[in-house]
């Protein structure tokens, strides 16, 4: 008699459960679904703001002496995105290499050691890394990976060394969030082109091909499709400079209950 009771309780204790649970679903999911309009793009220069606010933060905090030491996991490893290597070689062989999360890093033996090069930038997530044919010291990286992954991190534009990776100097770009490649001119290191691709959750119009004559200190777009397409793959004729391949796709990324409803595509190609 007792267990028949308790039975009843539980079973009609689990109607009303559901019974709420169906009245408040749709309520609920509209409030997950959101609205179009309340995806708005962050202003970079924020992101900017933010970072210097994290950095004095950090300058100030007690824990700023503390020696930290890796415990684990090891069995989990981060992407490399790029890689560049000078050449000819000369008497060390020194590689950079881009990773997806974890900045920049450099080799001058060989990669028996490495050493971290980017950490004070506002963002560690690279997309591509690449050295000026004619001047060794002269590196350019482009934040952001252009890889659409589940922990994929926005970038803050393109950076610039001229002293082989010892200090940067931001040459735009902010509002790319992601640049797949970059190509330096083989004579003139000037002469830079970087593939933007834009944007991953909203359109934006900073994203396509871009090109530089004067070091990165003006940009101008070479390349616009629409803004949700954009570039991410470069390559010059080695026999022509003023000859360029470049990919594009539609970059836009949804959310599985996302309420936007996108037109059909076929702006992809090269």
């Amino acid at each position: 008699m007792v267990q028949k009771k308790m039975f009843r309780a539980t079973l009609f204790l689990s109607v009303c459960l559901l019974a709420i649970a169906l009245v408040t679903a749709p309520a609920h999911a509209q409030k997950k679904a959101g609205k179009p309009e309340l995806i708005q793009n962050t202003d970079p220069q924020l992101r900017f703001q933010w970072f210097a606010e994290y950095k004095e933060m950090a300058k100030n905090t007690p824990f700023n002496k503390e020696k930290w030491y890796h415990i684990g996991p090891t069995n989990i490893s981060g992407r490399c995105t790029d890689i560049a290597a000078v050449s000819p070689r000369g008497k060390s062989y020194t590689v950079y290499v881009a990773t997806a999360s974890g900045g920049v890093w450099k080799t001058e033996n060989e990669g028996t050691t490495w050493e971290p090069i980017f950490e004070n930038e506002a963002t560690a997530s690279i997309g591509d890394i690449a050295l000026a044919p004619s001047d060794p010291n002269i590196l350019w990286v482009g934040s952001g990976e252009a890889n659409i992954f589940r922990s994929s991190q926005n970038g803050a534009g393109i950076y610039k060394s001229t002293d082989a990776g010892k200090t940067w100097t931001h040459m735009g770009l902010a509002d790319t969030l992601t640049i797949g490649r970059i190509v330096v001119h083989p004579t003139d290191p000037d002469i830079v082109y970087a593939a933007a691709g834009g944007h991953e959750w909203t359109e934006n119009a900073e994203r396509g091909l871009y090109k530089t004559m004067d070091g990165g200190k003006t940009w101008n777009k070479i390349l616009s499709i629409d803004e949700r397409t954009g570039a991410f793959d470069l390559v010059m004729d080695p026999t022509d400079p003023e000859m360029l391949y470049t990919t594009a796709w539609q970059r836009i990324r949804l959310k599985w209950n996302d309420p936007r409803v996108l037109p059909g595509y076929d702006k992809s190609g090269i």
